[in-house]
């Protein structure tokens, strides 16, 4: 990371940037085009769902990183997103690794694929400056920022050290794809795990969702505010955050002496706070390692121990983002398909994530009313007797006209 890396600023020059960054992310013509754009996305990638199984946690990446390099950058599909996505994820593999830098090694290779990403990253930075000047020169107005890329852009104003801007700008734009890109669809993908182990939840979603889209003509646009007022989606977003711990500790240099609950931390220590530690603590969540979106309702549950964006000064800007992509995923998920997923398992080292990618077999919602629908439920043990029942109610209440329903028990 460089020396003006945005994920390691402290003082007045954070507080600037994060400034910067929240305005035009709660600006109202970003709301509205970004809300589109998301929609598009997940349209999109939901069109290519042709094949059976489907590996959400590759899946969703398309939807997250599409939509990061439109906030960020503004390209659209097409060469550069897909020569994008490739180095990044090349890249991204070097985040956790040994520190050993020489040709061959994970570091080298994901130090390189930084390197020829910053070609394109530089060559829009550049593009854009241009035409900022441009404008200036001419007296044209610019109008309001379309990316993060003219956020910053305009706010270096006529710096005499310009071009080390530049370079800082683009090195800043490379790093908040990590937070954008890694972070997103791992909560996709625990979303769609944790919903698929309790049939409750998925009906209660899948009811709320439903009565959204019977609110919306064909024809009518949703709105940001739209998915936001969903509160049992809301709640699922909160409780899947909470039990994930995508973001499992956050690292803190101390800047002075600072004393916690009589323990003493010295000035230049490194400080690891463990949000997992938090999150699953009895003492906050009754029931912690249940996956329970309800506890949301109850008045007080969501204080100051529930912190998957950070908190305070370094609060997520994209907070609210991050909701909204989510919440749009969902609603689509929910309300076009019904799915079985495979038995899979959650791995949190180094990173977390599906050991098999979460692999789910889905159909269309939309079954005809006087046809079969069919579900197979393979290898039940009694003790999991119960839960497959309610899985089987979850998804019978949700097929239209349903008028009998059969069960074929294989032979002992």
């Amino acid at each position: 990371m460089g020396d003006y890396s945005i994920l390691q600023m402290n003082g007045n020059m954070h507080r600037k940037i994060h400034s910067l960054l929240g305005g035009f992310l709660r600006s109202p013509q970003f709301k509205a085009r970004i809300t589109t754009d998301i929609q598009h996305s997940v349209k999109q990638c939901f069109a290519t769902w042709t094949h059976q199984p489907i590996y959400v946690q590759d899946q969703v990446k398309k939807i997250t990183f599409t939509i990061l390099v439109k906030v960020l950058l503004s390209i659209g599909p097409g060469e550069d997103l897909d020569f994008l996505k490739r180095e990044f994820e090349e890249f991204i593999k070097g985040l956790i690794c040994l520190p050993l830098k020489f040709p061959g090694t994970r570091l080298h290779k994901s130090l390189k694929a930084k390197e020829r990403m910053m070609k394109i990253v530089k060559r829009v930075i550049e593009e854009r400056n241009n035409n900022i000047h441009k404008k200036k020169n001419s007296e044209e107005k610019g109008g309001a920022a379309n990316d993060v890329v003219d956020v910053l852009l305009r706010d270096i104003g006529d710096s005499n050290t310009i071009s080390n801007m530049l370079e800082n700008i683009c090195e800043n734009i490379i790093e908040m794809m990590i937070p954008g890109e890694e972070t997103l669809p791992t909560a996709m993908t625990m979303a769609v795990k944790f919903l698929s182990d309790s049939p409750l939840a998925l009906s209660k979603l899948l009811e709320e969702n439903m009565e959204l889209k019977r609110q919306k003509n064909s024809a009518e646009d949703y709105v940001w505010n739209d998915y936001l007022q969903l509160p049992f989606t809301q709640n699922v977003i909160s409780e899947t955050l909470r039990m994930a711990n995508i973001v499992n500790a956050i690292w803190r240099k101390a800047v002075k002496d600072v004393e916690i609950k009589g323990y003493l931390i010295p000035k230049d220590w490194c400080v690891v706070a463990s949000l997992t530690s938090v999150h699953m603590d009895e003492m906050n969540y009754e029931k912690a390692f249940k996956f329970d979106p309800w506890r949301w309702e109850k008045t007080g549950a969501n204080k100051n121990w529930f912190t998957p964006f950070g908190g305070g000064q370094r609060l997520c800007p994209g907070i609210e983002l991050s909701r909204l992509e989510l919440s749009i995923f969902l609603h689509h998920l929910v309300t076009t398909y019904r799915w079985v997923a495979e038995k899979d398992e959650i791995i949190y080292f180094p990173t977390v994530k599906m050991k098999r990618k979460l692999p789910i077999s889905l159909c269309s919602r939309s079954v005809p009313t006087d046809g079969e629908v069919s579900y197979n439920y393979h290898n039940i043990m009694p003790s999991g007797c119960h839960v497959t029942f309610l899985q089987i109610n979850a998804r019978c209440s949700a097929i239209p006209h349903l008028t009998s329903v059969s069960f074929q028990l294989p032979k002992l």
